[in-house]
């Protein structure tokens, strides 16, 4: 059993022991269950900070956030009604609602409830004698590119076909954590690591304590052929305050990050969490530096994904939903 369904299983047990204790079964408290990913890392923390919103602001409701092993394993989860809340990288929402790969199977009951929380970039990481110069120098190198079955390893693939011209079939992919895949490459056994995040993560601050290391750049030519294929990347860049030792902004493609929620969830539950997360929307944002700018403005937009009426009803009561007969939030039709 891996790490995190390990952690999975504990907390899903203490889930149980919390719903019996709480009554759940008599009505009186609801217990709701938030996925976010392995601890170490952004959502895990968001996701603590949120249920921690929610058990203090939405009367009757117990919500326990839970170890997860990311955005693909969320959608599964909150797709199948075994989760109630999960953090997801949009695009593999909207994979997800549709059925498309990696998913077998479409999950319809997917709604967003939070779009642009922050901003995933990727990163790949090489020692400051590497050889390498930007991404695209990849092909043929021995390449960590985070655990198997993490939900960035889509977006690796896409962002290697489109802007490289190569799959994983044209490196040496090594399935190894963040935290084992920067050792790797400390002690040489890498060419490289790839960490698809949202920037500062500790992983690669606290790598650079002991390492001087460098960010490959994405070439221009090659964001505009990402994103030429695949329309939800968007252009941005690591800003160099976001680790120690760089120099410069490194240009990348990322994707934006959201909440989704299972439309089984009652429409006033959801509004509820919802009002309760912008009525204590400063005691969220300092749980973690990538949502610092996060706003009610940003969050009923870009969410790929229909939203919970639950969540339309709150933006239309705070008149920030944009009223353009689309229940994604950005205009466009999601089917």
């Amino acid at each position: 059993m891996s790490d995190h369904r390990a952690l999975r299983f504990i907390s899903a047990a203490l889930l149980a022991v919390a719903a019996a204790a709480c009554g759940r079964d008599s009505g009186s408290t609801r217990v709701i269950n938030i996925v976010t990913a392995p601890p170490g890392g952004s959502w895990y923390v968001m996701g603590g900070a949120l249920a921690s919103v929610i058990n203090d602001a939405v009367p009757d409701v117990q919500a326990v956030a839970e170890v997860s092993g990311g955005a693909e394993e969320n959608v599964r989860l909150v797709g199948t009604g075994q989760s109630n809340l999960g953090f997801v990288i949009s695009k593999t929402a909207l994979q997800g609602y549709q059925g498309r790969e990696p998913f077998s199977q479409p999950f319809p009951n997917l709604r967003m409830l939070l779009g642009n929380l922050d901003i995933g970039q990727i990163h790949v990481v090489v020692l400051e004698a590497s050889p390498l110069d930007d991404v695209c120098d990849l092909r043929g190198r021995r390449v960590g590119v985070g655990p198997s079955g993490h939900g960035s390893l889509a977006n690796l693939r896409e962002i290697f076909s489109a802007g490289c011209g190569f799959t994983f079939d044209g490196i040496t992919p090594v399935y190894l954590p963040y935290d084992q895949a920067l050792s790797a490459l400390g002690d040489g056994r890498l060419d490289a690591a790839v960490l698809y995040v949202s920037p500062p993560i500790p992983a690669i601050s606290e790598f650079g304590v002991t390492r001087r290391f460098r960010l490959l750049p994405l070439t221009e030519s090659a964001r505009d052929a990402v994103i030429a294929k695949y329309s939800y990347y968007l252009k941005t860049a690591i800003p160099a305050d976001a680790y120690s030792g760089l120099t410069a902004d490194v240009p990348v493609v990322g994707t934006s990050n959201g909440l989704m929620v299972s439309a089984d969830l009652p429409e006033d539950l959801v509004y509820q969490i919802t009002k309760a997360t912008f009525e204590n929307i400063d005691r969220f944002r300092s749980s973690y530096p990538t949502i610092a700018d996060f706003s009610l403005e940003v969050a009923p937009k870009g969410g790929l994904i229909p939203y919970h009426e639950g969540a339309i009803r709150y933006y239309r009561e705070r008149g920030v939903w944009p009223e353009r007969g689309s229940e994604t939030g950005d205009g466009s039709t999601q089917g």
